[in-house]
């Protein structure tokens, strides 16, 4: 799984910027990436991969990162 968890944070990181956005753009983002394995893998796969790189330090949020529309999300 942390092959899987490595492509997935990469597609995160190349989808955030150093502006705010919404979690569910950034969902949606990496979702529509060609690489992404649609059969396999959902939205909430990427959501945990989120608020893993949040708790990590790697991104920062607003809100309850766990209301995908109702929080943001950037590169710390």
């Amino acid at each position: 799984m942390t092959d899987i968890n490595d492509t997935i944070d990469q597609m995160i990181l190349s989808a955030v910027t150093k502006d705010w956005q919404k979690t569910a753009l950034v969902i949606s983002k990496v979702f529509d990436n060609p690489d992404f394995d649609r059969e396999t893998l959902t939205g909430q796969n990427v959501a945990e991969r989120i608020y893993t790189l949040v708790e990590g330090g790697t991104l920062t949020s607003t809100g309850n990162i766990r209301r995908w529309r109702d929080s943001n999300v950037k590169l710390a």
